[in-house]
């Protein structure tokens, strides 16, 4: 067993304040010890001291602490008083320990739980909401702000400044080509097949050996350090604890390494000749009317159309704000529009998903901006 470290309790009755664990009664009022919580004057509850640190802990001394038991006080159950573990009546009242089962730690944890459950009984019911209500006006902040960015908004008064299409058709042409490759395709004329370097593997050619400097933690002492136990009689237990103090530790360690070569692998390589049809050009025909119309094509034997891609634009003027913003949309809804007319164009406030609409937002045509 450690050494033992004086104690301290205030009275719950008069107020006094540091009177001695050893001391069953309050000098002041005379009552007995009830529910108190022992304390050291000089250590911190969960404190933890160095060796050279426990100048200030107030040791009993070796006669006094002969008579101490090493067991905690027993809680009287009629009287509410603490006892000594060496005393089968209570001091205060008479009461046989027979007929009590508690003890100091018992006394402890049931005092514990009743402040924590007053101090949960006095906090105020809105304060007791306070997390949830926080959490409900995040949410509803959220909430409106997806809402609002989803919501629309209808620019009106928009007046068509200019209409614009494109056509444009890709034009390809058959050519021969000379290529090379592991594998000869369908249709290609072989000119050339010969060995060569398909790739190289890495391939362990010989170990070496090499020292390599490592290190490592060892134990290089141990050190003392003391914690204090409440034994629950008015004195604390000081305990010696011991923990390891590391150094670092250098060696040399011989370890083989491999050391690798590049081999080559070799495959046959095939030269060819294939006819292939490639991007050659681009008829293109523009405009700023509704006389939209295809490229006239003079395709020769060699030649082949590709593909067509068509776009049809408006341009708009927002005569309150002074700026212009062109849309793209479908042929047959770019049809029905008209330089001079006066346009809503409602979109999202994010500014997607446009559309031309009525006064009221619905949707007429769907429109994309052009970036």
């Amino acid at each position: 067993m450690g050494n033992l470290v004086m104690g301290y309790w205030d009275c719950p009755f008069c107020g006094s304040k540091g009177i001695a664990g050893t001391t069953m009664n309050c000098p002041a009022c005379g009552r007995a010890r009830g529910d108190v919580k022992f304390y050291m004057k000089n250590v911190a509850e969960g404190e933890i001291r160095e060796q050279n640190e426990r100048g200030d802990v107030e040791y009993l001394k070796e006669e006094q602490a002969k008579y101490v038991s090493k067991n905690p006080d027993w809680y009287c159950s009629f009287c509410n008083s603490l006892n000594s573990d060496n005393a089968q009546f209570c001091g205060n009242c008479g009461a046989s320990r027979a007929d009590s089962e508690s003890n100091y730690f018992d006394m402890l944890q049931k005092k514990e739980e009743r402040e924590r459950a007053a101090a949960a009984a006095q906090q105020p019911e809105q304060k007791r909401r306070n997390p949830l209500v926080i959490l409900l006006i995040i949410a509803a902040i959220i909430a409106g702000v997806v809402f609002f960015l989803n919501s629309n908004k209808t620019s009106g008064d928009l007046k068509v400044t200019a209409l614009n299409w494109d056509r444009s058709i890709s034009i390809e042409k058959n050519v021969q080509c000379s290529e090379s490759g592991w594998e000869l395709p369908e249709g290609a004329e072989l000119t050339e097949k010969k060995r060569e370097i398909h790739h190289y593997d890495n391939v362990v050619d010989h170990y070496e050996k090499r020292e390599v400097k490592r290190s490592r933690q060892v134990v290089d002492h141990y050190e003392t350090y003391y914690t204090y136990k409440d034994n629950g009689n008015g004195t604390f237990t000081e305990e010696p604890n011991e923990r390891p103090v590391y150094t670092t530790e250098y060696y040399t360690e011989t370890v083989s390494e491999p050391v690798y070569k590049q081999v080559a692998r070799y495959a046959t390589k095939y030269y060819y000749t294939i006819w292939r049809w490639k991007q050659d050009r681009e008829e293109k025909a523009a405009g700023n009317d509704h006389n939209a119309y295809w490229p006239e094509l003079n395709l020769g034997g060699d030649e082949r159309e590709a593909g067509r891609t068509e776009e049809y634009r408006f341009t708009v003027e927002d005569q309150k704000k002074n700026t212009t913003t062109t849309y793209r949309l479908a042929e047959a809804d770019w049809r029905n529009i008209h330089v001079d007319d006066t346009l809503n164009i409602t979109a999202k406030r994010t500014g997607k998903s446009a559309f031309i609409s009525d006064e009221k937002g619905n949707k007429i045509a769907d429109v994309e901006a052009v970036r």
